[in-house]
């Protein structure tokens, strides 16, 4: 998982599936920190062709060929029906978003994803590793009083 990780934080590129305009949409959360940081990002809803002034892909497979990187913000099911979506396409590598409860996270989409050659991160929100203040110090909190996945600890 440490490896997915850093390619994570390596990509240029990175789609966000669960983006909408509603008022304290994790998704938008996202995509708002990753351009904050530099990179490209692609919101991924069908209900949407934009927010405000983004541009909005409907489904994975729309997206271009160079995004390898998808954060999913979405509940289990759904996710799980993305990952099978995301077969055949440049996503290399699928971040399953958790804050509270299990997220996007489900076993079978990460037996999914494996089957498909993705490789899948989860266990931990993907703003420990984006972005700062209080989610580094709850990253380093993880790191350091063992609550970390072991595939993370260095």
């Amino acid at each position: 998982m440490n490896t997915t990780i850093e390619d994570f934080l390596s990509s240029k590129e990175i789609a966000v599936a669960g983006v909408s305009p509603k008022k304290g949409n994790w998704g938008m959360t996202l995509v708002k920190e990753l351009k904050k940081k530099g990179y490209k990002v692609y919101p991924v809803n069908p209900k949407y062709q934009e927010i405000g002034e983004l541009k909005v892909w409907p489904t994975v497979k729309e997206l271009p060929e160079t995004v390898e990187s998808l954060i999913l913000a979405v509940n289990p099911e759904l996710a799980k029906e993305i990952i099978a979506q995301s077969a055949g396409t440049g996503i290399k590598r699928a971040w399953m978003q958790q804050s509270m409860g299990d997220g996007a996270y489900s076993p079978e989409g990460v037996e999914l994803a494996k089957e498909n050659n993705i490789d899948v991160v989860h266990g931990f929100c993907p703003m420990m590793f984006f972005g700062g203040g209080m989610h580094k110090f709850h990253l380093w909190m993880r790191k350091n009083f063992g609550k970390t996945p072991a595939e993370y600890a260095k």
